[in-house]
């Protein structure tokens, strides 16, 4: 069975990330496009740490509770602005 193996570039270099932090990083970066905030206030508001993108791009792997807290973050905004784009 092949798996994917998904990279990020952190202080020029190559660092194999985990899936489940690919695909955090990916929503991520889409919330982000699409709402227009950058890396640090993002961290800040969804996860408290203004440093939450660099640490995930470099390896870390968040816990549970976190990985949860970022996407209640981004429902919760995304569901807001909904109504008003009817």
């Amino acid at each position: 069975m092949l798996t994917k193996v998904y990279w990020a570039i952190n202080n020029s270099c190559m660092v194999k990330l985990h899936p489940t932090a690919a695909k955090l990083l990916a929503d991520i970066e889409a919330y982000r496009a699409r709402f227009g905030i950058d890396r640090t206030n993002f961290g800040k508001e969804a996860a408290g740490d203004g440093h939450f993108i660099p640490r995930v791009e470099g390896g870390k792997i968040p816990r549970i509770p976190t990985i949860d807290r970022v996407y209640r973050y981004m429902d919760s905004k995304t569901k807001a602005v909904r109504p008003s784009q009817r």
